[in-house]
């Protein structure tokens, strides 16, 4: 007994000690994997030969020097631990002969070690300081994952160290694999912390690519929260997406098009573009949390030692006001369109923006046509007016700051020039970038639209304060001799109010949670625009119910691409942050239906009443 005792006080100072010490000095230090290089010596005889371990090491999401986080992950033997874990890689066929070693204190459940397809409760649990061997043929071509969870790491809302257990299982098609890139996303819970392949922006890999080059990419969610991943400047094909247990590869020709691709938890897809447009673009979440600055961390339990002050919102530092799950890309080559020269807009507008009396969370947008002797369409409620454009048509639009902080216009999903794209301190060409327009300031962006559809501009100011605020609104493109009739064509966008953390909003319609009654003719084709501009409501819910059911409606676009087979279904429709879609209805009777918009993780919605009938609208809102 009194060695029991003895060996108890001793561990215990030991681990005091420890604690003490700088995490360098307690656990090996983790590297970061640009998924480049398979893992293992290759295949050999149609063999992969891969031996693994799960260990804790110290990984840092931003500079070598910055954060150091105590977390488990994932390493080849004899090698440094890497965040994501070791890229599997292998051609269709493949017999993968894999042994996992694990040096944790507790029990490690690893899923996605088995063939596709294949199915998630496909799992073997290591016990602790065991070893566990697979051996299994790589099925289906397509893009999966594998990865791992403890006791002590349980995906949920709380600070975890295994949430960076994972990897990419890549399978590629006889014959070899593609020149493409694989980039994982990745969350770290209690406060959050957000990479892709293991760093955070400003630290991120930056990427660069030449105006005309076929780019490829393999995105994995190996995180907790979905993900809407949207790109800046351009639209992208997907060409195949999976839920890590399954993969669909879409036929040539036949790939959608568009800028915002939703990426479930442990889902996977890939996607092709082209820039036509040389300057500096953006790959980021949507979600406001996941690309702002991050919040400080306190130390706590030994998993965090070391701390980095992070930036303030300064456009002159490296953070640019963001942090988190962001990639930059840089275009070289000439542009297709050169607005320094022999410009001559059709059209000048101007944006102001400003705020409400009363209020200084609350800001108010104005829009007119500089041309014409109107007074400007001014916010509804927390939403800025409708701007109207035409495809193809070269116009100005100068946004005046009368607000008392710096902001910025993003044009999202609008295919511009980088230096107008909205990304102060960061879009631009060589030397020149990005402003932020300063309180009493303006700044003059150009632009000719090259595609027709729903988009939304917003502000790309990163403290959500100025989104809640409603700083954003629907933006539509026409098509050239297409005229624009409010009276039939209806935009919804959705946002949440002025809160933090962001469950406790509520959720908006147009500005308001109880927008006023509508009233529509019967017998008239409806094309209703829809767009989720909330900071967090990834999976919001929009339905169009009569007496508490879904009617059905023709899904006509997303994203600014028109439906080669316009569908009708259901009116539910989950939209993710970033996305628009647009929807055509037409009530054949008179009838009274509600239009919601709800957020499951809070229960708030937004309600909106439609009533058709055979007479004239007598308001539209």
């Amino acid at each position: 007994m009194a060695w029991n005792v003895t060996r108890r006080v001793f561990s215990t100072l030991i681990g005091t000690v420890l604690v003490a010490l700088p995490l360098a000095a307690q656990f090996p230090a983790i590297v970061v994997n640009d998924n480049r290089t398979p893992a293992g010596a290759g295949v050999q005889n149609g063999v992969l030969t891969l031996n693994l371990e799960i260990t804790k090491g110290v990984w840092h999401p931003e500079a070598e020097t910055g954060e150091a986080m105590g977390v488990y992950a994932f390493g080849e033997a004899g090698k440094k631990l890497q965040i994501p874990g070791p890229t599997l890689r292998v051609p269709q066929g493949t017999t993968m002969d894999i042994t996992v070693r694990s040096n944790v204190d507790a029990p490690a459940t690893v899923h996605g070690m088995h063939s596709r397809p294949g199915s998630d409760s496909d799992v073997v649990i290591i016990e602790p300081r065991k070893t566990r061997h697979f051996r299994f043929v790589a099925g289906v071509p397509g893009t999966y994952l594998y990865w791992a969870v403890t006791p002590d790491g349980e995906r949920g809302d709380r600070r975890v160290v295994d949430s960076l257990l994972n990897g990419a299982f890549v399978v590629d098609p006889p014959g070899g694999s593609v020149d493409d890139r694989i980039f994982v996303l990745e969350r770290w819970v209690g406060p959050t912390r957000t990479a892709i392949n293991g760093k955070s922006w400003p630290f991120t890999e930056r990427l660069n690519y030449e105006v005309g080059q076929k780019v490829h990419w393999r995105i994995v969610n190996a995180s907790d929260l979905s993900h809407p991943m949207h790109l800046h400047g351009f639209h992208f094909q997907l060409d195949g997406e999976g839920d890590g247990e399954h993969y669909k590869t879409y036929v040539d020709g036949k790939q959608p098009l568009e800028f915002t691709q939703n990426v479930e938890i442990g889902n996977t897809f890939e996607m092709t573009y082209t820039p036509h447009e040389p300057g500096r673009w953006l790959y980021h979440c949507h979600r406001i949390p996941h690309m702002r600055l991050p919040i400080d961390i306190e130390p706590a339990d030994g998993l965090v030692v070391d701390k980095h002050k992070h930036a303030q919102h300064n456009m002159d530092d490296e953070y640019m006001g963001m942090g988190g799950m962001i990639m930059g890309i840089t275009v070289t080559g000439k542009p297709s369109i050169d607005t320094t020269t022999m410009w001559q807009p059709r059209k000048r507008y101007e944006l102001t923006v400003g705020t409400q009396a009363g209020d200084a969370r609350f800001f108010q947008l104005g829009w007119r046509d500089l041309g014409a002797n109107n007074k400007p369409h001014v916010s509804k409620a927390l939403s800025g007016p409708p701007i109207v454009l035409v495809q193809n048509e070269p116009i100005e639009i100068n946004v005046v700051n009368k607000s008392k902080e710096a902001t910025s216009i993003h044009w999202h999903g609008i295919e511009i020039e980088s230096y107008y794209d909205g990304v102060p301190g960061w879009g631009g060409l060589g030397d020149k970038k990005t402003p932020a327009v300063q309180p009493g300031e303006s700044f003059t962006v150009r632009m000719i639209p090259p595609r027709a559809g729903s988009f939304i501009y917003h502000t790309h100011w990163h403290d959500a304060g100025q989104l809640t605020g409603g700083v954003f609104g629907p933006l539509i493109v026409l098509k050239p001799g297409e005229k624009y009739d409010p009276e039939t064509d209806k935009s919804f966008i959705f946002s949440q109010s002025p809160a933090e953390p962001f469950d406790g909003a509520m959720t908006l319609m147009n500005g308001s949670a109880q927008p006023h009654l509508i009233e529509l003719k019967t017998n008239t084709k409806y094309r209703f625009r829809m767009m989720n501009i909330t900071p967090s409501v990834n999976n919001l819910r929009v339905s169009l119910l009569n007496g508490g059911m879904p009617v059905q409606w023709r899904v006509v676009a997303k994203d600014a691409v028109d439906k080669e087979y316009p569908v009708k279904q259901l009116a539910d429709q989950e939209i993710a942050v970033s996305e628009t879609f647009d929807f055509e209805y037409t009530a054949t009777t008179d009838q009274e239906l509600t239009l919601v918009g709800l957020a499951p993780n809070n229960g708030r919605r937004a309600v909106q009443t439609i009533l058709f009938h055979g007479g004239p609208p007598t308001h539209t809102d």
